[in-house]
């Protein structure tokens, strides 16, 4: 008996912090297409309490260590600390073999949204088909009173960064330009959320337009030996929120990023979030331009006044949080998603080779090539981010070889132009891959809802974005994100590298809370 006291007391001590150290608030930070050099292009112009408060804290470099970045499956996996391969998350959308139809990750018909006109109508979000705990679960698994909650323009970001346990997981409405949520979650919308509705008016940031920051707040103009544009700007939202009937448009513009600080603000003042020794769990949101970022040049003008204005948002919501929480009660972790590339016109100005890549004009090739071989009929069902789905059924019915068919297509697949790797789905689930390309695609290969044909781009490729693509071809890459932590019962002793899956334990280890048993074994 006295070897298990000992055993046990020992494992819980290394969850352990020390007395007055443990955060009473985490606040976590993803920023979607976010290019990491601006930090050091525009620092001289970036003020003492936004971005450069959390770099003079505990800068690291994280890895999502799977293809392909893209938001929503990031934040699931930041928050769970596993790969898509085991949180089930492999995309925006995939196609559903059972039903025969594409599901999108967070869509959810058994619920409607709520705190929007038509509510009983419109089917809305949940995290149903998150496979496994996120931080918000274990929190609440270890203080009934801890209390999390997550904000994003978009719903399946705060959707799977709140995870399955969230006390409410809110985002923007497009129709109605105000904040909604979930019958997944509650009811109605809270008191307090229902008064900040009221007072925002999405209409004044649509009639404001996007005017470039005046020269001196923009820092003089361009960072030395930087190129691009610092000359003056001026975006007509409102035309284009009269043209297409939505507030959409708002998602292409910073004042996303302002209605995402605001609402964070409202929101720990009425929950009383940090308020108790429970700890609480904050996940915040930001874009850079959400569906727009590929519309401008990565050192434009446009970007710069984008940056600039989001170090602002920084500094106010910290400064909030100094003021509501106190400086030493919290903790900040900031890092990116689906983090931006160069594009090939971007590549072209130095002379580096590169183009972009349709799925939809290589899946058609490839079923007419299908057609040939095998005769008529629907072979390929559905594509999605670098992957194809065959018709399992119709494969069977004419009792043909699978395996055989996958192959046939990678070896279609391979020699168009644009393309690096291809793998088929027999040999992702019955070899071990080596490290490189291969590893990557394994760790985001879901058995039950990856493609039959996985494939990857050359670097300096991209997937063209037309129409319908612009829903299923947007990633990143780059795997390799900076991550900052700033604040109370950060360890002393941080790789200074983190694996994406070494998050979510680091995090509960700065909480003080036990490490789920999901969490496996090399991660803790």
């Amino acid at each position: 008996m006295k070897k298990i006291i000992l055993f046990l007391c020992f494992s819980f001590s290394s969850f352990a912090v020390a007395a007055g150290e443990r955060p009473r608030l985490v606040v976590g930070i993803v920023i979607s297409h976010f290019y990491p050099e601006w930090l050091q292009w525009y620092g001289p112009a970036l003020s003492a309490g936004g971005f450069k408060r959390l770099t003079g804290g505990r800068s690291l470099t994280m890895d999502y260590n799977y293809f392909y970045s893209q938001t929503g499956v990031d934040h699931a996996s930041l928050y769970t600390g596993m790969l898509p391969a085991e949180h089930g998350i492999v995309s925006h959308a995939w196609y559903d073999r059972l039903r025969k139809k594409r599901q999108d990750a967070v869509a959810s018909p058994e619920h409607v949204e709520v705190g929007s006109a038509g509510t009983n109508e419109v089917k809305s979000f949940s995290p149903r088909f998150l496979r496994t705990l996120s931080l918000g679960s274990v929190l609440k698994m270890n203080d009934a009173s801890s209390k999390v909650f997550s904000v994003a323009m978009n719903g399946e970001e705060a959707v799977l960064s709140g995870g399955n346990s969230a006390d409410l997981a809110i985002w923007y409405s497009e129709e109605t330009g105000e904040w909604i949520t979930s019958s997944y979650y509650a009811p109605r919308l809270p008191a307090w959320l229902s008064r900040f509705n009221d007072t925002i008016d999405s209409d004044v940031f649509v009639r404001a337009g996007w005017t470039s920051l005046p020269r001196r707040q923009a820092g003089g103009g361009r960072p030395a030996n930087r190129p691009g544009s610092s000359a003056g700007f001026y975006y007509d939202i409102a035309r284009s929120r009269k043209e297409y009937n939505t507030y959409r448009v708002l998602k292409a513009t910073p004042h996303a990023n302002t209605l995402v600080r605001a609402l964070a603000e409202a929101l720990i003042s009425g929950e009383g979030l940090g308020e108790d020794d429970a700890p609480d769990l904050l996940t915040l949101n930001f874009s850079c331009l959400d569906y727009m970022h590929r519309d401008f040049a990565v050192d434009s003008g446009e970007n710069k006044d984008l940056v600039l204005r989001l170090d602002g948002e920084l500094s106010a919501l910290f400064a909030h949080l100094d003021a509501s929480v106190g400086a030493g009660n919290y903790t900040v972790l900031l890092t990116v998603s689906e983090a931006r590339e160069l594009l090939p016109g971007e590549l072209a100005r130095l002379k580096v080779e590169a183009g972009y890549f349709s799925v939809s004009r290589a899946s058609a090739l490839i079923k007419s090539y299908l057609g040939l071989v095998y005769g008529d009929g629907e072979w390929l069902v559905d594509y999605d981010q670098g992957q194809l789905y065959l018709n399992r059924d119709l494969i069977n019915e004419r009792k043909l070889d699978p395996r055989e068919m996958q192959e046939r297509v990678a070896e279609m697949m391979i020699d168009f132009e644009g393309v690096d790797k291809v793998m088929t789905a027999y040999s992702l689930t019955r070899a071990t891959s080596p490290p490189g390309t291969n590893r990557l695609v394994q760790n985001a290969f879901y058995h039950k809802r990856s493609g039959d044909v996985m494939f990857c781009l050359q670097p300096t490729w991209v997937p063209e974005l037309k129409g319908v693509e612009d829903t299923y071809c947007r990633y990143s890459r780059r795997t390799v994100v900076p991550l900052y932590l700033w604040g109370a019962g950060i360890p002393a002793e941080i790789d200074g590298r983190q694996e994406v899956t070494g998050v979510m334990p680091l995090l509960c280890r700065i909480l003080g809370i036990p490490l789920p048993y999901t969490i496996r074994e090399d991660q803790r």
